[in-house]
């Protein structure tokens, strides 16, 4: 099977790729998702995590790895 990714999320995604990690809030906009898609996936292990005291850091490579994997 081919996925087939759209030329915006290839935009939004070589963004992503350009840092090691992204705040929730962040990469919510960047994705133009809500911030609860982004907790969503972090809790189904979708998107891999660092703790830094509160605050989560998304890493940038299980997003990409995400998003090239299921969007067809």
């Amino acid at each position: 099977m081919t996925v087939v990714i759209s030329e915006t999320l290839k935009e939004k995604l070589e963004r992503v790729k350009k840092r090691e990690w992204w705040p929730v809030a962040l990469l919510a906009e960047i994705l133009n998702k809500p911030r609860r898609y982004i907790y969503r996936r972090i809790e189904s292990e979708d998107f891999d995590i660092m703790k830094d005291g509160n605050s989560k850091k998304v890493i940038s490579e299980s997003v990409v790895t995400f998003f090239e994997e299921n969007v067809s």
